[in-house]
Order: structure tokens, then sequence, then C-alpha cells
């Protein structure tokens, strides 16, 4: 099979179209992933306000600046 170079030029035009969606599919994916488990470990203080990170196990994290013990996830009162 012998390719014109109006044929290869057809080919390779969708084809790295293609890849470009491809990678940027796969980068949005990668990085929502990554803020995800950025944001589990954040705590927000409900004394001081005082935002940290505390990557531990517990449901109750203590803030670092004023010592207040705060309860992980998201808080009830705010809907």
């Amino acid at each position: 099979m012998n390719l014109t170079l109006a044929e290869f030029v057809l080919l390779v035009i969708p084809g790295s179209g293609f890849l470009v969606l491809l990678f940027t599919v796969v980068s949005r994916t990668l990085h929502a992933r990554s803020e995800t488990r950025s944001l589990a470990g954040r705590v927000i203080c409900r004394l001081c306000l005082h935002g940290f990170e505390d990557h531990g196990h517990g449901k109750i994290a203590s803030c670092p600046h004023c010592g207040a013990a705060n309860e992980r996830g998201r808080s009830r009162r705010l809907g």
C-alpha cells in the first residue's frame, strides 16, 4: 500500500489530536486524585481557624496553634 503525502497528513493529524486528548484526560485525572489526597489531610481549627495538615488516622486532631481538639471531616454545621 502506497501512501501519498495527503493521505499521510490526513492520518497523522487526527492521530496526534487523539494523543493530545488522551494525555489531557490522563493528566486531569491524576491531578484530581492528588488534590483529593492532599485535601484529605487538611484540618481547620474550630476555635482559632488555623489551617494545618494532619495525616494521622485518628478521628480527633489537635491544633498546633491553640491545642484545641478538632474532629476530622466536614463540619455538620456547614450543611
